[in-house]
């Protein structure tokens, strides 16, 4: 898992530390305060270790380049190569320092790398000596706000064939773990409470066809839909019981999600919540962004409730300057003075003055 993370001139960000990092993590700021790009640069990071680990007894595996070729196909910089994600203005490098553990303490691995804005493809400085991972130690995924059933095939195609620009590798990634059949082997307990409990949201489940043109369709009873017919909530909840039941999704994932609530009624938002907390119980580490006040919420419920370590990331920005942060563990059940409850609060004075005038 990932241990703790400190972060050095990285777009809009002047630095960020945070050590310590619990199961669940929830990252929350107004538009324009580099919430995705912070889960795109830990979620590359990861999954270059990831990489290079089954590649290690290859000759030749190198993680300098597993990490450049990953942050470049994940971020897709269009002008400068990667020197784009070094804050503009600044005159130092991009700094990136990584701690991540694994196998009940026994594997931990320091990751550190640095690059500056004429930075193409490659990065300048790393770690050299990287310890790979044994079998599926750790592995990483990415859901993006967008879903990815519908266009399933177009996007693979679309990116294999055309690099496109609008499908990064957080989409091919998700896109090759979901394409994995379901394989033998008993899914762990808690997280098949999980997939029974998300499955009956919507009375039904999401299940592979095995078919190259149509490959997902859901199943209600005895219906069957198209994912074109399917509704958006639905695929959102599908991606995560398709890698529960296919086992990309157990003990030592590191689970990347990109605004979640999208397409969610707050009933099912919440218990998409209550899944997420049995995940990380389950020994799946979760790292979020939202603007959701029912995700806020519910977590700051369940820590409460459960006793739980959620760490809120909360960042701000004024005009012109860099993003600011600091970090909230909600177990004490308190949220932390931040955007969305700012926005609540004022729309409640609006409708105040609006009974009084």
């Amino acid at each position: 898992m990932i241990n703790s993370i400190t972060i050095k001139n990285f777009m809009a960000h002047s630095e960020l530390c945070v050590k310590d990092i619990p199961s669940i993590n929830v990252i929350i700021g107004k538009n324009d305060t580099g919430k995705t790009g912070l889960l795109k640069l830990l979620y590359a990071t990861v999954k270059s270790l990831e990489i290079y680990s089954l590649k290690a007894n290859q000759a030749g595996a190198v993680f300098k380049k597993e990490l450049s070729d990953k942050l470049f196909d994940t971020f897709m910089p269009h002008k400068n190569g990667l020197g784009d994600l070094v804050q503009k203005g600044s005159k130092e490098k991009l700094d990136v320092n990584i701690t991540i553990k694994g196998n009940y303490g026994k594997y931990k691995q320091d990751i550190y790398f640095s690059f500056g804005d004429r930075a193409e493809k490659s990065i300048s400085s790393c770690i050299e000596h990287v310890d790979s991972l044994e079998n599926t130690q750790i592995n990483a995924l990415f859901v993006p706000a967008k879903e990815v059933l519908t266009a399933f095939n177009d996007i693979r195609n679309l990116r294999l064939n055309f690099y496109s620009s609008g499908f990064d590798d957080t989409y091919l990634d998700l896109i090759n773990a979901l394409d994995l059949p379901t394989t033998k082997g008993r899914v762990a307990s808690e997280l098949s409470q999980v997939n029974q409990t998300l499955e009956n949201l919507f009375e039904g489940k999401i299940e592979q066809t095995g078919q190259k043109e149509q490959p997902f369709i859901f199943k209600k009873g005895k219906q069957q839909f198209a994912m074109q017919q399917t509704a958006e909530g639905i695929k959102k909840i599908g991606i995560l019981t398709t890698l529960i039941t296919n086992r990309q999704i157990g003990k030592g994932t590191i689970l990347f999600m990109d605004e979640p609530e999208t397409a969610l009624h707050p009933d099912a938002i919440r218990q998409l919540v209550e899944m997420l907390v049995a995940m990380s119980k389950a020994g799946v580490q979760i790292f979020l962004a939202s603007h959701s006040f029912f995700i806020l919420k519910q977590l700051v419920n369940c820590a409460k409730r459960d006793d739980l370590n959620v760490c809120c990331w909360n960042l701000s920005r004024e005009n012109g300057k860099a993003v600011s942060n600091s970090f909230h563990d909600l177990i004490d059940g308190v949220l932390p003075s931040n955007s969305i409850i700012d926005e609540a609060l004022k729309m409640y004075d609006e409708e105040i003055n609006l009974e009084f005038r």
